[in-house]
């Protein structure tokens, strides 16, 4: 998956999307700088966590507040969440 089109036009993500990402952030945010990317299940398949933050790339929904508070910047919504994460991601 190399373009974040799961949904071009933003806005809502369905919930299997969103669960997928919310794992995402919990493997992201326990993740040792160095090693392999983690792998979530998304639809039957693994993908990596950059391709996670492209599931949610243009998800203007409302980040859980537990979730926000995992990250040292403010974030309200997914796709900021994914933004902070794939920069971090790419290094």
């Amino acid at each position: 998956m190399k373009h974040y089109a799961y949904d071009r036009n933003g806005g809502h993500a369905k919930s299997h999307v969103r669960d997928a990402f919310l794992e995402a952030i919990e493997l992201f945010i326990n993740c040792r700088p160095g090693a392999p990317e983690p792998t979530v299940e998304f639809e039957e398949r693994q993908i990596t966590l950059t391709e996670a933050c492209g599931l949610v790339w243009n998800c203007s929904d409302v980040l859980p507040g537990d979730y926000c508070s995992l990250f040292n910047e403010r974030l309200g919504s997914y796709v900021a969440a994914a933004r902070v994460m794939k920069r971090a991601l790419s290094g």
